[in-house]
Protein backbone atom coordinates (compact mmCIF):
# COMPACT_ATOMS: atom_id res chain seq x y z
CA UNK A 1 0.00 0.00 0.00
CA UNK A 2 1.38 3.40 -0.95
CA UNK A 3 1.91 6.32 1.40
CA UNK A 4 -0.53 8.40 -0.65
CA UNK A 5 -3.25 5.78 -0.40
CA UNK A 6 -2.73 5.62 3.37
CA UNK A 7 -3.18 9.41 3.48
CA UNK A 8 -6.38 9.27 1.44
CA UNK A 9 -7.88 6.58 3.67
CA UNK A 10 -6.92 8.52 6.80
CA UNK A 11 -8.42 11.75 5.42
CA UNK A 12 -11.63 9.92 4.56
CA UNK A 13 -11.91 8.35 8.02
CA UNK A 14 -11.34 11.69 9.74
CA UNK A 15 -13.88 13.68 7.72
CA UNK A 16 -15.53 12.25 4.59
CA UNK A 17 -17.46 15.49 4.08
CA UNK A 18 -14.20 17.23 3.14
CA UNK A 19 -14.28 15.40 -0.18
CA UNK A 20 -16.58 16.95 -2.76
CA UNK A 21 -17.28 14.01 -5.03
CA UNK A 22 -16.76 13.00 -7.73
CA UNK A 23 -13.12 14.00 -7.53
CA UNK A 24 -9.59 13.16 -8.52
CA UNK A 25 -6.82 12.81 -5.96
CA UNK A 26 -3.29 13.36 -7.25
CA UNK A 27 -0.19 12.37 -5.34
CA UNK A 28 2.85 14.65 -5.56
CA UNK A 29 5.14 11.98 -4.14
CA UNK A 30 3.71 9.45 -6.60
CA UNK A 31 4.50 11.69 -9.58
CA UNK A 32 8.01 12.31 -8.28
CA UNK A 33 8.68 8.61 -7.71
CA UNK A 34 7.38 7.62 -11.15
CA UNK A 35 9.29 10.36 -12.95
CA UNK A 36 12.63 9.75 -11.28
CA UNK A 37 12.32 5.97 -11.57
CA UNK A 38 11.71 6.11 -15.32
CA UNK A 39 14.36 8.77 -15.93
CA UNK A 40 16.94 6.65 -14.12
CA UNK A 41 15.93 3.50 -16.01
CA UNK A 42 16.36 5.28 -19.35
CA UNK A 43 19.44 7.34 -18.52
CA UNK A 44 18.24 10.15 -20.82
CA UNK A 45 16.24 13.35 -20.68
CA UNK A 46 12.56 12.82 -19.97
CA UNK A 47 9.95 15.19 -21.42
CA UNK A 48 6.50 15.31 -19.81
CA UNK A 49 3.51 15.04 -22.17
CA UNK A 50 0.98 17.50 -20.75
CA UNK A 51 -2.06 15.92 -22.41
CA UNK A 52 -1.87 13.07 -19.90
CA UNK A 53 -2.74 15.36 -16.98
CA UNK A 54 -3.03 19.14 -17.05
CA UNK A 55 -4.13 19.79 -13.46
CA UNK A 56 -2.61 23.22 -12.78
CA UNK A 57 -2.11 22.68 -9.04
CA UNK A 58 -0.28 19.44 -9.72
CA UNK A 59 1.91 21.12 -12.36
CA UNK A 60 2.86 23.82 -9.87
CA UNK A 61 3.79 21.27 -7.24
CA UNK A 62 5.72 19.05 -9.66
CA UNK A 63 7.17 21.67 -11.99
CA UNK A 64 10.67 21.22 -10.54
CA UNK A 65 10.74 17.73 -12.04
CA UNK A 66 10.05 18.72 -15.64
CA UNK A 67 13.25 20.63 -16.39
CA UNK A 68 13.91 18.54 -19.53
CA UNK A 69 10.77 19.95 -21.07
CA UNK A 70 7.00 19.75 -21.34
CA UNK A 71 5.26 18.87 -24.59
CA UNK A 72 1.93 20.49 -25.42
CA UNK A 73 -0.50 20.16 -28.33
CA UNK A 74 -2.64 23.30 -28.21
CA UNK A 75 -2.71 26.98 -27.32
CA UNK A 76 -4.80 26.10 -24.28
CA UNK A 77 -2.11 23.76 -22.99
CA UNK A 78 0.60 26.25 -23.90
CA UNK A 79 -1.18 28.90 -21.82
CA UNK A 80 -1.03 26.61 -18.78
CA UNK A 81 2.77 26.73 -18.79
CA UNK A 82 3.41 29.98 -20.69
CA UNK A 83 4.49 31.86 -17.58
CA UNK A 84 7.34 29.49 -16.80
CA UNK A 85 10.89 29.59 -18.10
CA UNK A 86 11.10 25.87 -18.75
CA UNK A 87 11.68 24.11 -22.04
CA UNK A 88 8.51 23.82 -24.12
CA UNK A 89 7.75 21.70 -27.16
CA UNK A 90 4.57 21.93 -29.26
CA UNK A 91 3.44 19.09 -31.48
CA UNK A 92 0.17 18.82 -33.39
CA UNK A 93 -0.52 17.78 -37.02
CA UNK A 94 -3.36 20.33 -37.25
CA UNK A 95 -1.37 23.31 -35.97
CA UNK A 96 -2.64 26.57 -37.49
CA UNK A 97 -0.97 29.97 -37.84
CA UNK A 98 -2.44 31.27 -34.59
CA UNK A 99 -1.03 28.30 -32.69
CA UNK A 100 2.35 28.65 -34.39
CA UNK A 101 2.44 32.37 -33.58
CA UNK A 102 1.72 31.62 -29.92
CA UNK A 103 4.41 28.93 -29.90
CA UNK A 104 6.99 31.30 -31.35
CA UNK A 105 6.01 34.00 -28.86
CA UNK A 106 6.46 31.63 -25.93
CA UNK A 107 9.84 30.44 -27.30
CA UNK A 108 8.60 26.89 -27.67
CA UNK A 109 10.33 24.41 -29.94
CA UNK A 110 7.97 23.59 -32.79
CA UNK A 111 7.84 19.97 -33.91
CA UNK A 112 7.06 20.11 -37.63
CA UNK A 113 4.56 17.45 -38.66
CA UNK A 114 4.15 18.13 -42.40
CA UNK A 115 5.20 20.29 -45.34
CA UNK A 116 2.34 22.76 -44.88
CA UNK A 117 3.53 23.55 -41.36
CA UNK A 118 7.01 24.20 -42.68
CA UNK A 119 5.58 26.59 -45.30
CA UNK A 120 3.63 28.32 -42.53
CA UNK A 121 6.77 28.70 -40.45
CA UNK A 122 8.45 30.29 -43.45
CA UNK A 123 6.01 33.20 -43.24
CA UNK A 124 7.60 34.18 -39.91
CA UNK A 125 11.17 34.26 -41.22
CA UNK A 126 12.65 37.71 -40.64
CA UNK A 127 9.62 38.83 -38.62
CA UNK A 128 10.26 37.00 -35.37
CA UNK A 129 13.17 35.10 -33.82
CA UNK A 130 12.67 31.39 -34.56
CA UNK A 131 13.94 28.54 -32.43
CA UNK A 132 15.47 25.57 -34.24
CA UNK A 133 12.78 23.03 -35.08
CA UNK A 134 12.36 19.28 -34.79
CA UNK A 135 10.86 17.14 -37.56
CA UNK A 136 8.32 14.53 -36.59
CA UNK A 137 8.89 11.23 -38.39
CA UNK A 138 6.17 8.69 -38.91
CA UNK A 139 6.95 5.25 -37.51
CA UNK A 140 7.00 3.88 -41.07
CA UNK A 141 10.45 5.49 -41.39
CA UNK A 142 11.79 2.83 -39.05
CA UNK A 143 10.97 0.13 -41.58
CA UNK A 144 12.41 2.28 -44.36
CA UNK A 145 15.79 2.03 -42.67
CA UNK A 146 15.30 -1.37 -41.02
CA UNK A 147 12.81 -3.59 -42.89
CA UNK A 148 12.89 -6.22 -40.16
CA UNK A 149 11.70 -3.70 -37.54
CA UNK A 150 8.61 -4.86 -35.66
CA UNK A 151 5.31 -3.67 -37.13
CA UNK A 152 3.41 -0.98 -35.26
CA UNK A 153 -0.05 0.40 -35.81
CA UNK A 154 -0.24 2.84 -38.72
CA UNK A 155 -1.14 6.43 -37.91
CA UNK A 156 -1.34 9.89 -39.48
CA UNK A 157 1.46 11.57 -37.54
CA UNK A 158 4.66 12.95 -38.96
CA UNK A 159 6.42 12.40 -42.27
CA UNK A 160 7.52 9.45 -44.34
CA UNK A 161 11.14 9.50 -45.46
CA UNK A 162 10.52 11.02 -48.90
CA UNK A 163 8.62 13.92 -47.31
CA UNK A 164 11.33 14.34 -44.69
CA UNK A 165 13.99 14.65 -47.40
CA UNK A 166 12.03 17.40 -49.15
CA UNK A 167 11.57 19.23 -45.85
CA UNK A 168 15.26 18.96 -44.99
CA UNK A 169 16.14 20.55 -48.33
CA UNK A 170 13.53 23.31 -47.86
CA UNK A 171 14.87 24.06 -44.38
CA UNK A 172 18.41 24.35 -45.71
CA UNK A 173 17.33 26.56 -48.59
CA UNK A 174 15.47 28.89 -46.23
CA UNK A 175 18.00 28.96 -43.37
CA UNK A 176 15.71 27.18 -40.91
CA UNK A 177 17.83 25.27 -38.41
CA UNK A 178 16.72 21.68 -37.83
CA UNK A 179 18.02 20.48 -34.50
CA UNK A 180 16.81 16.89 -34.88
CA UNK A 181 13.75 14.69 -35.02
CA UNK A 182 10.92 13.30 -32.94
CA UNK A 183 9.76 9.71 -33.30
CA UNK A 184 6.77 8.15 -31.54
CA UNK A 185 5.24 4.74 -32.22
CA UNK A 186 2.08 4.77 -30.08
CA UNK A 187 0.94 3.65 -26.67
CA UNK A 188 2.43 0.54 -25.07
CA UNK A 189 4.98 -0.04 -27.84
CA UNK A 190 8.22 0.59 -25.98
CA UNK A 191 9.00 -2.91 -24.71
CA UNK A 192 8.28 -4.47 -28.10
CA UNK A 193 10.19 -2.03 -30.30
CA UNK A 194 12.77 -0.07 -28.29
CA UNK A 195 15.91 -2.00 -29.21
CA UNK A 196 15.14 -2.23 -32.92
CA UNK A 197 14.18 1.44 -33.05
CA UNK A 198 17.58 2.58 -31.80
CA UNK A 199 19.27 0.48 -34.47
CA UNK A 200 17.16 2.21 -37.13
CA UNK A 201 17.65 5.63 -35.54
CA UNK A 202 21.42 5.35 -35.90
CA UNK A 203 20.94 5.18 -39.68
CA UNK A 204 18.37 7.99 -39.65
CA UNK A 205 20.81 10.26 -37.79
CA UNK A 206 23.46 9.67 -40.47
CA UNK A 207 21.05 10.59 -43.29
CA UNK A 208 19.74 13.66 -41.43
CA UNK A 209 23.21 15.05 -40.89
CA UNK A 210 24.28 14.26 -44.45
CA UNK A 211 21.23 16.10 -45.83
CA UNK A 212 21.63 19.10 -43.55
CA UNK A 213 25.39 19.40 -43.80
CA UNK A 214 25.75 19.95 -40.05
CA UNK A 215 25.38 17.87 -36.86
CA UNK A 216 21.94 17.61 -35.30
CA UNK A 217 21.61 18.34 -31.61
CA UNK A 218 18.58 16.44 -30.35
CA UNK A 219 16.42 13.38 -30.91
CA UNK A 220 13.22 12.44 -29.07
CA UNK A 221 12.64 8.69 -29.13
CA UNK A 222 9.07 9.02 -27.90
CA UNK A 223 7.58 6.85 -25.21
CA UNK A 224 4.97 4.13 -25.41
CA UNK A 225 5.55 3.11 -21.79
CA UNK A 226 2.88 1.31 -19.81
CA UNK A 227 1.60 2.41 -16.40
CA UNK A 228 4.53 0.98 -14.45
CA UNK A 229 7.50 0.34 -16.76
CA UNK A 230 9.74 -0.59 -13.84
CA UNK A 231 7.68 -3.75 -13.37
CA UNK A 232 8.22 -4.98 -16.93
CA UNK A 233 10.84 -7.58 -17.78
CA UNK A 234 12.49 -5.22 -20.26
CA UNK A 235 16.30 -5.10 -20.07
CA UNK A 236 16.92 -1.42 -19.39
CA UNK A 237 20.63 -2.04 -18.82
CA UNK A 238 21.00 -3.37 -22.36
CA UNK A 239 18.93 -0.49 -23.69
CA UNK A 240 21.11 2.15 -22.01
CA UNK A 241 24.19 0.43 -23.41
CA UNK A 242 22.72 0.54 -26.92
CA UNK A 243 21.92 4.24 -26.57
CA UNK A 244 25.63 4.88 -26.04
CA UNK A 245 26.13 4.16 -29.74
CA UNK A 246 24.30 7.40 -30.55
CA UNK A 247 26.90 10.14 -31.14
CA UNK A 248 27.79 12.12 -28.02
CA UNK A 249 26.91 15.48 -29.56
CA UNK A 250 23.22 14.47 -29.70
CA UNK A 251 20.98 15.01 -26.69
CA UNK A 252 18.63 12.05 -26.28
CA UNK A 253 15.12 12.45 -24.89
CA UNK A 254 12.16 10.23 -24.28
CA UNK A 255 8.68 11.46 -23.42
CA UNK A 256 6.04 10.08 -21.11
CA UNK A 257 2.63 10.92 -19.73
CA UNK A 258 0.98 7.70 -18.66
CA UNK A 259 4.07 6.25 -16.98
CA UNK A 260 4.51 9.40 -14.91
CA UNK A 261 0.92 10.12 -13.93
CA UNK A 262 -1.23 6.98 -14.07
CA UNK A 263 -0.41 5.35 -10.74
CA UNK A 264 -0.19 8.76 -9.01
CA UNK A 265 -3.91 9.47 -9.43
CA UNK A 266 -7.16 8.19 -7.94
CA UNK A 267 -10.82 8.76 -8.75
CA UNK A 268 -13.30 8.96 -5.87
CA UNK A 269 -17.07 8.81 -6.18
CA UNK A 270 -19.83 8.30 -3.60
CA UNK A 271 -22.66 5.78 -3.55
CA UNK A 272 -26.02 7.48 -4.06
CA UNK A 273 -28.23 4.41 -4.11
CA UNK A 274 -28.13 0.64 -4.50
CA UNK A 275 -30.65 -1.69 -6.09
CA UNK A 276 -31.26 -5.01 -7.77
CA UNK A 277 -33.04 -5.73 -11.05
CA UNK A 278 -33.97 -9.39 -10.95
CA UNK A 279 -30.65 -11.05 -10.03
CA UNK A 280 -28.36 -8.18 -11.06
CA UNK A 281 -27.01 -5.74 -8.45
CA UNK A 282 -26.30 -2.11 -9.27
CA UNK A 283 -24.52 0.64 -7.37
CA UNK A 284 -25.46 4.15 -8.53
CA UNK A 285 -22.62 6.61 -7.92
CA UNK A 286 -22.43 10.40 -8.11
CA UNK A 287 -19.67 10.19 -10.73
CA UNK A 288 -19.48 8.32 -14.00
CA UNK A 289 -18.32 8.55 -17.58
CA UNK A 290 -18.94 12.31 -17.64
CA UNK A 291 -16.13 12.73 -15.12
CA UNK A 292 -14.04 9.65 -15.96
CA UNK A 293 -14.68 8.48 -19.51
CA UNK A 294 -11.93 5.87 -19.61
CA UNK A 295 -13.37 3.85 -16.72
CA UNK A 296 -16.45 3.16 -18.85
CA UNK A 297 -14.30 1.09 -21.25
CA UNK A 298 -16.45 2.13 -24.22
CA UNK A 299 -13.42 1.89 -26.52
CA UNK A 300 -12.79 -1.75 -25.64
CA UNK A 301 -14.54 -4.60 -27.43
CA UNK A 302 -14.18 -6.69 -24.28
CA UNK A 303 -14.97 -4.64 -21.20
CA UNK A 304 -13.11 -5.68 -18.11
CA UNK A 305 -14.20 -3.16 -15.50
CA UNK A 306 -11.97 -1.89 -12.71
CA UNK A 307 -12.84 -2.80 -9.12
CA UNK A 308 -12.61 0.05 -6.59
CA UNK A 309 -11.69 0.06 -2.93
CA UNK A 310 -14.72 0.74 -0.73
CA UNK A 311 -14.32 3.51 1.85
CA UNK A 312 -17.04 3.16 4.46
CA UNK A 313 -18.89 6.22 5.73
CA UNK A 314 -21.08 7.13 8.68
CA UNK A 315 -22.46 10.23 6.98
CA UNK A 316 -25.81 8.62 6.22
CA UNK A 317 -26.49 6.40 9.21
CA UNK A 318 -30.25 6.31 8.66
CA UNK A 319 -29.71 4.85 5.21
CA UNK A 320 -26.96 2.44 6.13
CA UNK A 321 -28.99 -0.75 6.32
CA UNK A 322 -26.87 -2.44 3.72
CA UNK A 323 -28.63 -4.53 1.14
CA UNK A 324 -27.46 -8.01 0.33
CA UNK A 325 -26.24 -8.43 -3.22
CA UNK A 326 -25.58 -11.42 -5.37
CA UNK A 327 -22.78 -12.14 -7.81
CA UNK A 328 -21.26 -9.09 -9.49
CA UNK A 329 -22.43 -5.55 -8.78
CA UNK A 330 -21.98 -2.97 -11.52
CA UNK A 331 -21.14 0.63 -10.64
CA UNK A 332 -23.03 3.09 -12.82
CA UNK A 333 -22.87 6.86 -13.18
CA UNK A 334 -25.27 9.74 -13.63
CA UNK A 335 -25.38 10.39 -17.37
CA UNK A 336 -28.53 8.43 -18.32
CA UNK A 337 -26.42 6.47 -20.80
CA UNK A 338 -26.58 2.68 -20.74
CA UNK A 339 -22.80 2.60 -21.34
CA UNK A 340 -22.20 4.62 -18.18
CA UNK A 341 -20.77 1.68 -16.27
CA UNK A 342 -17.47 2.66 -14.64
CA UNK A 343 -16.64 -0.35 -12.50
CA UNK A 344 -17.72 -3.57 -10.89
CA UNK A 345 -17.40 -5.33 -7.56
CA UNK A 346 -16.96 -9.04 -8.08
CA UNK A 347 -18.44 -11.73 -5.85
CA UNK A 348 -20.35 -9.21 -3.81
CA UNK A 349 -22.19 -10.42 -0.71
CA UNK A 350 -23.07 -7.15 1.03
CA UNK A 351 -23.78 -4.02 -0.98
CA UNK A 352 -21.96 -0.78 -0.13
CA UNK A 353 -24.07 1.74 1.75
CA UNK A 354 -25.30 5.10 0.58
CA UNK A 355 -22.49 7.57 1.32
CA UNK A 356 -19.69 5.03 1.03
CA UNK A 357 -16.75 6.03 -1.15
CA UNK A 358 -15.60 4.08 -4.21
CA UNK A 359 -11.90 4.72 -4.81
CA UNK A 360 -10.42 3.74 -8.20
CA UNK A 361 -6.64 3.58 -8.55
CA UNK A 362 -4.42 4.29 -11.59
CA UNK A 363 -6.57 7.23 -12.70
CA UNK A 364 -3.86 9.88 -12.99
CA UNK A 365 -3.28 9.81 -16.76
CA UNK A 366 -5.92 10.69 -19.36
CA UNK A 367 -8.86 9.78 -17.09
CA UNK A 368 -9.63 13.46 -16.52
CA UNK A 369 -8.01 15.08 -19.57
CA UNK A 370 -9.55 12.63 -22.07
CA UNK A 371 -13.08 12.89 -20.63
CA UNK A 372 -15.39 14.48 -23.18
CA UNK A 373 -18.33 16.82 -23.50
CA UNK A 374 -20.96 18.56 -21.40
CA UNK A 375 -23.76 16.00 -21.54
CA UNK A 376 -26.63 16.92 -19.18
CA UNK A 377 -24.50 19.88 -17.95
CA UNK A 378 -23.19 17.57 -15.24
CA UNK A 379 -20.39 19.00 -13.09
CA UNK A 380 -16.73 18.30 -13.69
CA UNK A 381 -14.85 16.34 -11.08
CA UNK A 382 -12.99 18.29 -8.40
CA UNK A 383 -9.24 17.80 -8.00
CA UNK A 384 -7.33 17.50 -4.74
CA UNK A 385 -3.57 17.29 -4.23
CA UNK A 386 -2.15 14.88 -1.65
CA UNK A 387 1.45 14.35 -0.62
Amino acid sequence: MTHSLDNIKLMWREEPRNFQTPCYLYSVSGVEKNFLTLKNLLGTNLVYSLKANHCVDLLVRCGHLFTDGIEVASVGELNLIAGGDGVKFINNPSMDKQTMRAAIGSKATIIIDNEQQLDMLGEFIGKRPLNPVLFRLNSCVLKTFMPEHESVRSDHFGMDWETAKRCLKWANDNNIEVQGFHLFKGSNTFVKTAMSSVTAVLKIIYEFEKSLGYPIKMINLGGGFDNQPELSDFDFDAYRNLLQEIPEHIEISHEAGRAIMASAGYFLTRVRSVKQIEDQSYIIADGGMKQNFLLAKTENSFRRYEEPMILTSNDYESDNDKETGTGKAYIVGTSCNRDDVIGAINNISVMPAVGDGLLFSHCGAYNESYTLGDFLSLPKAQAYIVE
